[in-house]
């Protein structure tokens, strides 16, 4: 308990200190330059293609907490949990149609010690957010001072005409709109990659 409790209270720390970062203007100005020295070079295209720029330097945290999740995460304790309740949804189904009373509480018996197994595991996958969120703000800050300093604010969609990355209709402006749209793609081909080789492996 103890220890859950240290990582939580590590979490709102690093949270809290990320969101300060990210809505300082001077701090964030200074790390997302520290940030540019690598990522300008390599991602910046001299302001040229600053959708292409949003996607590939976004496309860096997607990778790397993909990577990082994915082979922290016991895949095989996942499937256990996975097929376990997959087999007590079906047989609560059976006990509530039949209006077996014994069967309903002996199975929310078992309902209560699986909802402890999965907050376990999602304790367990919980503990690298903050990772994800060390690797998320630098680059995140980065990209925010690259649309600033580049010289046209505007893209075009199919459906619209010269949209501000800044003007925000959602709460979010329209660029992190715009790199969750071309991520969520990104995401589960990585996955799904991570998945394949992983499942490959133990077929070995």
């Amino acid at each position: 308990m103890a220890k859950q409790q240290s990582s939580s209270m590590g979490f709102f720390l690093i949270l809290m200190i990320s969101m300060m970062i990210l809505f300082d203007n001077s701090l964030r100005t200074a790390l997302g330059n520290v940030v540019g020295y690598v990522f300008f070079p390599l991602f910046g295209f001299d302001y040229h293609y600053p959708v292409l720029t949003i996607f590939l330097a976004g496309s860096t945290v997607i990778i790397i907490s993909a990577v990082i999740r994915h082979f922290s995460t016991d895949w095989v304790e996942m499937a256990k949990m996975q097929h376990m309740v997959s087999a007590f949804q079906k047989e609560y189904r059976k006990a509530m149609q039949s209006q077996n009373k014994y069967m309903i509480k002996k199975m929310q018996k078992m309902q209560a010690d699986i909802m402890k197994k999965q907050s376990e595991l999602s304790s367990s996958q919980m503990k690298l957010t903050p990772i994800t969120l060390l690797i998320f703000v630098p680059i995140f800050t980065w990209i925010w001072q690259f649309l600033i300093e580049c010289p046209h604010h505007y893209f075009d969609t199919p459906w619209t005409m010269h949209v501000s990355f800044f003007s925000s209709h959602y709460i979010l402006p329209n660029w992190i709109l715009m790199y969750m749209l071309l991520s969520i793609p990104l995401t589960q081909i990585i996955q799904y990659v991570l998945r394949i080789r992983w499942l490959s492996q133990q077929s070995q």
